[in-house]
């Protein structure tokens, strides 16, 4: 295999159209597809990296990372053996793209793959990753079935802002005790670097990102993003206090969620859970917000990362 060629913004619709292709599938990925993850790209202003071995029409291997804020990245691999990708290369082209993500400094890298692509998975082991957690994608129609939006009586909403970012921060860092949503994630980077991350989840409106004052004690807190390429609203992170826990705080939040959906015009709302957190899938589906599809999450840690649960929070959800 010759060195791999990077990745220039002219090959970046050819090589979607194999990195967003169903594993199993013969198709590539259908150029609606493709035009949608390019939107988001362009609006979010997101980073990117990639490789590719042989021509561009017809690759035999790939490597792609979304450089997001708050030093992380997305890895997105192509399945071994499928769209004319040859197993050896690719296993070259991903070791020689993970030691340039390492290079950066970055907290860690994730993968996010279908539970049936065993060849990705088998790539992905081979270089490091290890299982996260199967993830949950839930959406609803906003409309239906009808919800009820909080009352000005049960909450003050604290939106976020430059004055407010310390608090947002507290508070989250709060919220990660006794997380039962990736907890092995908490205390990998500065909530700093957690935030910044969670600002680059479609567009970022600080007037969506809340905190929920109830009887003059703040309770949790609620971010959420407009989607680039439709109508749609996704809750970022949600999460509450433990002081608050199990006093129905977890409802408010959701009320709220499907107010500001109807406030901006999105039409469903979608959120991403960790299928072992049993809890919030039970309060999610009373909210009749159903599965539309899993993931597995990887994770791959390089040894320069370090626990920094304890670093001052002026210097996440987990994935985040």
């Amino acid at each position: 295999m010759d060195s791999p060629d990077t990745l220039g913004p002219e090959d970046l619709h050819a090589a979607l159209s194999i990195l967003l292709a169903t594993p199993g599938s013969r198709v590539r990925a259908d150029r609606r597809h493709v035009t949608g993850f390019c939107e988001y790209l362009e609006q979010c202003a997101v980073q990117w990296a990639g490789l590719r071995c042989g021509p561009r029409a017809a690759p035999s291997a790939m490597f792609f990372a979304l450089l997001l804020p708050g030093r992380t990245a997305i890895v997105m691999v192509p399945s071994p053996g499928e769209q004319g990708i040859v197993e050896e290369d690719q296993r070259r082209v991903t070791a020689v793209g993970l030691a340039q993500l390492r290079e950066r400094g970055l907290h860690f890298a994730q993968a996010l793959i279908e539970p049936e692509s065993t060849a990705q998975r088998a790539l992905l082991e081979r270089e490091g990753f290890r299982l996260l957690a199967p993830l949950d994608y839930l959406e609803r129609d906003v409309s239906r079935p009808a919800v009820s939006p909080p009352s000005p009586s049960e909450a003050e909403w604290v939106p976020y802002s430059a004055a407010t970012h310390g608090e947002f921060a507290a508070v989250m860092l709060a919220t990660y005790e006794g997380s039962l949503d990736c907890p092995e994630l908490t205390g990998l980077r500065p909530i700093d670097d957690v935030i910044a991350g969670h600002r680059a989840s479609g567009r970022f409106d600080g007037r969506l990102w809340e905190l929920a004052r109830v009887d003059g004690q703040i309770v949790g807190c609620l971010l959420l993003a407009q989607l680039v390429h439709a109508p749609l609203a996704e809750i970022v992170y949600m999460g509450v206090v433990p002081a608050a826990r199990r006093q129905g705080i977890g409802r408010l939040l959701l009320r709220r969620a499907l107010e500001q959906c109807r406030v901006i015009g999105a039409n469903h709302l979608t959120v991403v859970v960790d299928h072992r957190n049993e809890p919030a899938r039970k309060l999610y589906a009373r909210f009749a917000l159903v599965p539309v599809a899993r993931r597995n999450a990887y994770l791959l840690r390089w040894a320069c990362g370090q626990d920094v649960r304890n670093l001052c929070v002026s210097s996440g959800t987990p994935g985040g």
